[in-house]
């Protein structure tokens, strides 16, 4: 019963599918649930074609390509290009983005990764960092932990100091060098990282250094910059931490930030402080350039009102 099935499932996978019909199949066919399957491998075939058309499909084809990976001997030789090429700032408002952050955790686990794939991923994560939304960033933040911390062989990216555009020409042309009044002068540092590569083999990810991490110290969101600043601890006291749980923030959204946010309990609640009693709800240095005559004209409507007599000895 188990090879007519599988029979019947492959020859329906061989058909020219339309594109809706893809995203169906690749959503349900998930080889961890479907043990009815008499062989898998035969379905490698479909799900390399899914995995090639790119976007949804292929996030959606990549648990199953994954399983027939590890458990089934495919090779694929392929696959990191591909995954690589997923890492898109759409990605991150995709439907099935939380699934996709915990399949690419656990692509990244392998010890026998090698350096500069490892480095491209981590480049290519923290420079998204820089255009997606909160939600996402700490996402990178914990991927980029898990990747620092299972490969010590890309820790050159944290420790790298900052190229100067002192050989380059071109770089040196555009450099503005801002005097702070210090005596030291400010040129633009030199990133060999080419985001725009798709080929991770080529995109100089060991000569560059993680300064995205560093520019989201200052990021507007509070939840992100204490969040680096953990990661920045984790990576000083390995002993005492672990890998984090990419499925902890996966789902993230503006929601759960807010939702979270309101719950915090603050410690100090800052008050407002007046060296004076005010007298107005509004003081008169925030209308800076007004004059209001409401005194006066009130005083001379009291006058009025207090001698009637006089009003009409005077009509």
């Amino acid at each position: 019963m188990k090879v007519k099935f599988t029979n019947a499932w492959i020859s329906f996978l061989r058909l020219p599918l339309p594109l809706d019909i893809y995203k169906e199949v690749s959503l349900t066919s998930n080889l961890e649930h479907t043990p009815v399957l008499y062989d898998c491998t035969p379905c490698s075939d479909f799900l390399t074609r899914s995995y090639d058309i790119g976007g949804v499909v292929s996030v959606m084809s990549l648990s199953s390509l994954f399983i027939l990976m590890t458990k089934h001997g495919l090779e694929y030789p392929d696959f990191y290009d591909k995954l690589y090429a997923l890492l898109v700032p759409s990605v991150f408002m995709a439907k099935h983005r939380a699934k996709f952050f915990e399949l690419l955790d656990s692509c990244l686990k392998s010890p026998l990764l090698p350096a500069y794939l490892a480095a491209a991923f981590t480049k290519r994560l923290s420079r998204l960092s820089l255009v997606v939304p909160p939600s996402g960033a700490m996402v990178i933040i914990a991927l980029i932990h898990n990747l620092l911390r299972r490969h010590p062989s890309i820790n050159c990216l944290v420790h790298r100091v900052n190229e100067t555009s002192n050989n380059n020409s071109e770089a040196e042309r555009d450099s503005v060098d801002n005097d702070d009044g210090s005596g030291t002068s400010r040129r633009l540092g030199v990133d060999h990282f080419d985001n725009e590569e798709s080929n991770p083999v080529k995109s100089n990810a060991l000569r560059s250094s993680l300064w995205e991490v560093d520019n989201l110290r200052h990021h507007y969101c509070p939840h992100v910059s204490r969040f680096v600043e953990s990661l920045e601890t984790d990576l000083t006291v390995r002993a005492k931490t672990t890998e984090m749980n990419i499925k902890d923030f996966s789902s993230g959204s503006y929601a759960t930030i807010f939702a979270a946010e309101i719950r915090r309990r603050v410690k100090q609640v800052p008050l407002g402080f007046y060296k004076m009693t005010p007298t107005t709800l509004f003081s008169e240095s925030d209308f800076g350039g007004w004059t209001f005559k409401c005194e006066e004209e009130a005083s001379k409507q009291g006058d009025e009102s207090s001698s009637p007599s006089k009003r009409q000895r005077t009509e």
